[in-house]
């Protein structure tokens, strides 16, 4: 994944445990590699999901 995303180990490795965060097009690429939404990276896609739902109410 450091490699695909052309950053050193250890600094992917801040990612994985917290300590730092990609770049906005760090993180574009690693959802693009992993075939899922920016807002799934983001933990933000259940969010989206009950915003449809009470849209989808009224």
């Amino acid at each position: 994944m450091a490699d695909s995303l052309q950053t050193g180990i250890r600094n992917y490795r801040k990612y994985e445990s917290g300590h730092a965060n990609p770049t906005l097009e760090g993180l574009v690429k690693i959802a693009d590699i992993l075939n899922v939404s920016t807002d799934y990276l983001l933990c933000r896609d259940d969010f989206l999901k009950s915003a449809v739902a009470a849209s989808d109410e009224h």
